[in-house]
């Protein structure tokens, strides 16, 4: 059974949280507290799945709780559940909580979430990786991504256009800048699915106090992470020229765009700790790369989950190479990022059939596609010639 721990001063939003939830008291182990020090006190005892935690509380507030949380129990998913939306302190918790859910009307959307959380916790294979995920806070970028936006942010001239064009190309920019803009503090009404409009959304000024202000986005890694930056970037270009050779809606365009950008996001978290740990964590570089392609397409999966990615984009990158375990037997978004990560390593010189360099054999047969495959290698291709004409069209600018 899920242990939750519930924290909130306030008698009468406890109560009221205690007849919500009661629907769930055979799933659910819950406990409320009134207050930050009480939490920490029951977690001593007996440490829990999750606790959601108000932000606005005397003494020590959800952010100091939270912060302390993930020091001493980093596993346990951390979750604000408040009506309290100023921004600095909002701000605080960018790299503290998981996820952010608005009072009031948030039983159905907390449940959600929890359940989510609980689901993608199950599917782990170890505590350690559990543990591992649970430390992550915000995604170290690129370091000649995190120079390109930094400056571009500080000139007056800067635009909404080029920000979303830096950002785009970031695997972690990606991933935190989607996790902020999709959280119910800033209210976006649909799941923003495109970094083009999640920049519009929140606006220069609100980019800039969030990154050179509040530390959204930080270098880290080497030049020698390069590799996976551009293998993403290449991906997420795939993923987009099958959905639109396919003539897929604008939207699900969008999602094979983030989706392939995102797929191997498990690698940075693994690229994270060992640099935290100066390489030291595991036996040997060979041990190294053994872990992360074994385990990190559900460390990716498990970090977008805790984030509150939709359960579609979750899916399609904890089974980005094993696509036949999906639920969904059509062309998918499971199906799109799997064909455009295999794509983009055609450049190994493997065969363009069905089947080989890695698709899962009988993947494409039975939905009548196996021959679109050098259709969608030209159109990636294609392009990818207009994207670098595009980007001499603006270095010359």
């Amino acid at each position: 059974m899920i242990r939750i721990l519930f924290v909130d001063d306030e008698p009468n939003v406890t109560q009221a949280m205690r007849r919500t939830m009661h629907c769930m008291k055979k799933e659910w182990d819950m406990e409320f507290v009134s207050s930050g020090p009480e939490a920490l006190q029951c977690l001593a005892g007996n440490p829990a799945d999750v606790i959601v935690s108000d932000m606005r509380m005397p003494g020590m507030d959800g952010w100091q709780l939270l912060a302390e949380v993930k020091r001493l129990y980093p596993q346990t998913v951390r979750l604000v559940l408040s009506g309290y939306a100023e921004p600095g302190a909002i701000m605080r918790l960018v790299g503290t909580a998981h996820q952010y859910i608005a009072k009031p009307g948030e039983s159905e959307v907390l449940k959600a979430a929890i359940a989510q959380t609980h689901l993608m916790r199950r599917l782990l294979s170890s505590d350690e990786i559990a543990l591992m995920v649970g430390n992550v806070g915000t995604l170290p970028s690129f370091p000649k991504a995190f120079q390109e936006i930094s400056s571009c942010l500080k000139q007056p001239s800067a635009t909404v256009t080029e920000a979303a064009r830096i950002i785009g190309r970031d695997v972690a920019m990606t991933a935190n800048i989607m996790k902020l803009v999709n959280s119910a503090f800033f209210g976006a009404r649909r799941h923003v699915t495109s970094v083009d409009r999640a920049v519009a959304f929140l606006g220069l000024d609100t980019l800039t106090a969030l990154v050179l202000g509040h530390g959204l986005f930080q270098s880290g890694g080497s030049n020698a992470t390069e590799a996976l930056w551009s293998h993403s970037w290449r991906t997420a270009i795939a993923a987009r020229a099958i959905a639109l050779h396919e003539r897929l809606p604008a939207p699900r365009v969008d999602e094979a765009f983030l989706t392939g950008m995102l797929h191997d996001v498990g690698r940075v978290v693994f690229a994270t700790r060992m640099s935290a740990t100066g390489g030291t964590e595991l036996s040997s570089s060979a041990d190294t790369i053994m872990r992360v392609d074994k385990h990190h397409a559900e460390v990716g999966a498990y970090l977008l989950g805790l984030w509150g990615f939709p359960s579609h984009i979750v899916a399609a990158v904890a089974l980005h190479h094993t696509p036949s375990q999906r639920a969904d037997t059509g062309f998918d978004l499971t199906a799109i990022v799997h064909v455009a990560d295999r794509l983009v390593h055609r450049e190994l010189g493997v065969n363009l059939e069905a089947g080989e360099f890695g698709i899962e054999p009988g993947l494409l047969e039975p939905l009548g596609l196996a021959d679109h495959l050098p259709q969608w290698a030209t159109a990636l291709d294609q392009l990818d010639v207009q994207h670098k004409a595009q980007e001499r069209t603006e270095q010359n600018q």
